[in-house]
């Protein structure tokens, strides 16, 4: 074995696009902002990672909350599983691995749960633990999730409180800072920052 043997696989930013199936910017961009694994180094000014590592990333927790909508069909997986599902092609929170996640409620009001684990279903990239059988009998339109051939990502929830206000209201996932939401859950209002306010991209 030669010391080329040796070294590490390496992702280019398209390498690592194409496995979390999101354009080459779009990851790149969320590695800047601490919402995907740190790159190694640089090659022409654009990221480079080592794939152990930056696929690694995803079967952790991470220092970060969401807020989703707690629409019809949130509520009714909640009830039924303990579960918040996300299309992965969503391209909002499919990705994350939240510590915690706030579901936003018409009114203004918030739903706040610690994560437990994260499971991925039809992607190349794993979540928190593998998948269960539980996870994959999760239905849509009568149907289980692995039926449907779509990728999925899917958070299992525990009751952490309430909030009684949110401000400015969701119309889709985001991502949140932890503190923000331990602090809402003192004051009983969150005010949602931006993705430039709180994960502003590192240079």
């Amino acid at each position: 074995m030669s010391w080329f043997d040796e070294l590490p696989e390496v992702l280019t930013r398209a390498d690592f696009g194409a496995l979390v199936a999101r354009p080459p910017r779009n990851i790149e961009l969320m590695a800047s902002r601490g919402l995907a694994a740190d790159p190694a180094y640089r090659n022409r000014n654009k990221f480079v990672w080592e794939e152990e590592a930056a696929l690694g990333w995803f079967r952790s927790l991470q220092e970060h909350a969401v807020i989703v909508p707690a629409n019809t069909q949130a509520m009714t997986d909640l009830a039924a599983h303990g579960a918040y599902v996300c299309p992965h092609d969503s391209k909002h929170v499919g990705l994350a691995r939240p510590k915690m996640l706030v579901m936003y409620r018409p009114g203004g009001k918030g739903l706040v749960f610690g994560v437990d684990a994260v499971e991925t279903i039809n992607q190349n990239i794993d979540g928190t633990r593998g998948t269960t059988a539980q996870t994959r009998q999760i239905t849509r339109d009568g149907e289980a999730l692995d039926f449907w051939k779509r990728p999925w990502t899917v958070f299992h929830l525990r009751e952490a409180g309430t909030i009684g206000k949110v401000s400015p209201g969701i119309q889709q996932g985001r991502y949140l800072r932890l503190d923000d939401v331990l602090d809402a859950l003192t004051t009983d209002h969150l005010v949602v920052p931006t993705l430039d306010e709180a994960f502003p991209a590192r240079k």
